[in-house]
């Protein structure tokens, strides 16, 4: 099991090595919302829901850099 890796309400998975990573998947997923949020509204929950799987990732990925800063 890859520990780097989110995997989205769809299956799709979001390689997250790091905070940047993470950061550019939300973006990517927020333009899709802007995009097609009229057009498909059911998407629109699921890529939320990815968001916030994604946000998790990243706060546990900021509070590990801040256990090794404190280190």
């Amino acid at each position: 099991m890859d520990f780097t890796v989110v995997v989205g309400t769809r299956g799709t998975e979001y390689t997250c090595p790091d905070v940047a990573a993470v950061d550019a998947h939300i973006a990517g997923l927020y333009m899709q919302i802007e995009d097609n949020g009229r057009l498909i509204p059911n998407l629109v929950e699921e890529l939320w829901a990815d968001i916030d799987l994604l946000l998790e990732r990243r706060m546990f990925l900021s509070l590990d850099l801040q256990v090794s800063d404190a280190a």
